[in-house]
């Protein structure tokens, strides 16, 4: 099969048989209102808020992974498998809370970026090194000295990743996870409905005022709903992360779509678009659903226009996560470039031996992959796309 994907950032990115020609749409079971695309966001990231303060020992508690999240149990919905995770809730309820970064070598990634609970990302920054103060919109008191990070959140969540080049270069990243820290009294976090407790603690935008209501009929029978509606969404009408995850007022194309923000959770605490540029394939080149019963080949260049790296990671797409025991990722790290300058994956039940690079998927179940370009050469995207043919 002969197919090119699109010449995106500046001609370099891009794969092979990269489908922008959709399949026939399934049948919707329904079609969400604004109210339910907005509670999907914040009962998902409300839920996900509470799991990782309990996983932690309490909110202002980092918590960080110590190893790749290649067993398929991440919390993280399409965990990346390129850096570990640092996370924590920060809770402001007692005042400003203080987070430290330390300085890393410019030839690794590490960055920091904070959500707030209505999943707008409101802070990001690239090797980030200092002293971070994050602070309430409404408090009044005393504020320490360093960078100030405002929320309008009580509950704002810090996601910092630290890169991994290759399995012998773990110990660095954990070094590196060690000279974090944060000061801000530890505290509990529980309710009961995830949509109150949202509007309790979190000054909503003026564009989303009375969206959500305390007492909003949204039932776990909805959210299910919404979570195959948003799978749905996502592989048939969003081709990259282009108005998912930045700030409300971000002027990317689809950031004021509520259908793109409510689809980002398949993608939840993902990086805006300038910062990391992102990929989601669910089909092939024939515009139909990739499948583990048909082998696939992609095709992308070893160099792209990236100031950081790229990488090529395989996804369930019936749990959205990781394949335990299975090749998950490929970068530049861990493949080398053919004569033309390429890499070749292929993906398969069984091993190819054609010396192309394997990435094993179980025989008669969907997958998808996602591209991650982080430091992308936005300013050169070129968004005339070149279909399969």
């Amino acid at each position: 099969m002969s197919s090119a994907r699109s010449n995106l950032i500046n001609a370099a990115i891009s794969s092979a048989c990269m489908v922008l020609m959709l399949g026939p749409s399934m049948a919707k079971a329904f079609e969400p209102s604004i109210p339910q695309l907005h509670a999907y966001k914040v009962v998902h990231h409300a839920d996900y808020l509470e799991k990782t303060a309990a996983e932690a020992g309490g909110t202002n508690v980092l918590l960080h992974t110590k190893t790749l999240p290649t067993e398929g149990t991440d919390p993280v919905v399409t965990p990346a498998l390129d850096h570990l995770y640092t996370k924590a809730v920060v809770d402001l309820t007692n005042g400003p809370v203080v987070i430290t970064m330390p300085e890393v070598p410019e030839d690794r990634y590490f960055s920091i970026m904070v959500t707030d609970q209505e999943h707008y990302v409101i802070y990001e920054e690239i090797r980030p090194a200092g002293r971070y103060v994050f602070v309430h919109d409404d408090w009044s008191g005393e504020i320490p000295d360093g960078q100030k990070i405002n929320n309008r959140s009580l509950y704002p969540h810090v996601f910092i990743r630290t890169q991994v080049k290759t399995p012998d270069d773990l110990p660095n990243t954990l070094a590196i996870q060690d000279q974090i820290s944060i000061e801000g009294e530890v505290g509990t976090l529980g309710f009961e409905d995830p949509i109150a407790f949202t509007l309790d603690t979190h000054n909503v935008y003026g564009g989303n005022q009375g969206i959500l209501e305390p007492d909003m009929a949204y039932s776990a029978e909805d959210h299910q709903r919404m979570f195959e509606w948003a799978g749905e969404y996502f592989a048939t009408s969003i081709t990259d992360n282009t108005g998912m995850f930045g700030p409300i007022d971000s002027n990317e194309p689809g950031s004021n779509d509520p259908r793109v923000r409510a689809a980002a959770i398949v993608g939840h605490l993902g990086l805006p678009v300038h910062h990391a540029f992102y990929t989601g394939i669910f089909n092939n080149c024939d515009g139909e659903l990739l499948n583990g019963s048909s082998p696939y080949k992609v095709t992308l260049p070893y160099e792209n226009a990236v100031s950081e790296f790229w990488s090529i990671t395989r996804y369930s797409a019936l749990t959205r996560n990781t394949l335990p025991d299975r090749i998950d990722v490929y970068n530049a790290y861990n493949t080398s470039p053919n004569d033309d300058g390429n890499i070749i994956v292929t993906f398969s039940a069984e091993a190819p031996n054609d010396g192309t690079y394997w990435m094993p998927v179980n025989e008669g179940e969907p997958y998808y992959y996602v591209e991650r370009f982080y430091g992308p050469d936005i300013g050169n995207v070129e968004m005339t796309l070149d279909f399969c043919s």
